[in-house]
């Protein structure tokens, strides 16, 4: 009913009220699909507007009304960039916290369903909303950046380095890895050897370019573990003669084959771990992250990844930043997103398909160390044993 939405978005764009707020309930109890539903035109949708405006009651009815916080416009804006961008921060608080609960809640159906389906094969190409805020209602297409970035035949792909040597691209020529990312590359190999310490133990998964190993190797470490398992890259692995570095030991296969093995079997502990794949499903860091609590050497190990969560939004990429945070405090571990400045040039993408980074000059490096109270409870535990 047109009147109707005219109605509940002139509620929602002005301030509130008592009578206001009892009319909003008024009008979404006679139609509850209406919160949801948005201009054909703009793509704004109720929440939208009233995050803009502030109005906490208004956008706490529309989300137990069922309104999705992740719906965007015609130029991909959530409600919480409205929010964020008018500087309404209490309403910014409530979108992520109702962001991360959903995201949360899909995240364990998502993995029940993969566990039911399992005998069928590869994990599905589903993927967390957050990582690719495809919810709409007005027929958008949807761009190439938002496809999911999943791709379960990777492994299967001819993948190639270019002539000049500054990226690594698959079949549908995505990047896989590229030049832009070497100053973070450094950082990360910085980061997960205490600040640049040599004789470090350290595992990297995904080798990719090469760039954040070569970055280790200048730090001398007493263990340098490379997880890698295309083909193709391996094969150049050991043309660059990597597998005669010293203190380099080359592992190649998955990770999920070969970390376990790692650990169960020869006990390995690393003071550093970084992880950066390409084409897994988002579950796959949290398995991953499991395995990282089992091999961390405690205290004073550090873990780290490549943070292209949600990478075309802003406010997904916060709340895909706070979910991780919340599985990795479950696993005793604390988390921080230390920004880091990059500038990518518009013709860095040149010959690329798909941007994997869209117009931000601020990384989030995640530094992930050892909770200090959890290793406490877990030495009182072994004395009480």
């Amino acid at each position: 009913d047109s009147l109707l939405n005219t109605k509940i978005f002139q509620i929602c764009r002005n301030c509130e009220t008592e009578e206001s707020i009892k009319a909003l309930q008024s009008l979404l109890n006679e139609d509850p699909s209406s919160c949801s539903r948005q201009d054909e035109v703009t793509g704004t949708s109720p929440l939208m507007v009233s995050a803009s405006n502030g109005n906490i009651q208004t956008c706490n009815i529309l989300l137990d009304m069922g309104a999705p916080w992740n719906a965007i416009d015609r130029m991909g804006r959530c409600a919480g960039n409205y929010a964020t961008n008018n500087e309404k921060w209490e309403v910014v608080n409530l979108l992520v916290d109702a962001g991360v609960k959903a995201e949360l809640i899909l995240g364990t159906a998502i993995r029940s369903s993969m566990n039911d389906n399992s005998e069928e094969g590869n994990k599905s190409n589903s993927n967390s909303s957050s990582q690719e805020g495809d919810t709409n209602e007005v027929g958008l297409i949807t761009p190439v950046e938002h496809e999911p970035c999943t791709k379960p035949d990777y492994l299967s792909q001819n993948v190639r380095y270019n002539a000049a040597d500054t990226m690594l691209l698959d079949e549908d020529n995505d990047a896989v890895m590229m030049e832009w990312e070497r100053p973070l590359m450094h950082a990360h190999a910085s980061i997960i050897t205490s600040n640049g310490q040599k004789g470090k133990k350290v595992l990297n998964v995904g080798f990719g370019m090469g760039i954040i190993d070569t970055a280790l190797q200048k730090l001398q470490p007493s263990l340098h573990v490379i997880i890698e398992a295309h083909p193709v890259v391996y094969d150049r692995m050991i043309k660059d003669g990597w597998d005669k570095k010293e203190n380099v030991r080359l592992c190649f296969g998955r990770w999920q084959d070969t970390l376990p093995q790692l650990i169960s079997e020869e006990h390995i502990v690393f003071d550093g771990i970084f992880y950066d794949t390409y084409g897994e499903h988002f579950t796959d860091l949290e398995d991953f992250q499991y395995l990282v609590s089992k091999s961390l050497v405690k205290p004073g190990g550090i873990y780290s990844f490549f943070n292209g969560l949600a990478p075309d939004n802003l406010f997904f990429h916060g709340v895909a930043c706070q979910c991780v945070k919340l599985q990795l405090a479950k696993l005793g571990l604390d988390s921080e997103f230390a920004p880091c400045q990059i500038q990518v040039k518009e013709s860095e993408w040149n010959g690329v398909r798909r941007k994997y980074w869209h117009n931000r000059d601020t990384y989030y490096l995640p530094i992930i160390t050892w909770n200090q109270n959890f290793l406490n409870d877990q030495d009182k535990n072994k004395e009480k044993n």
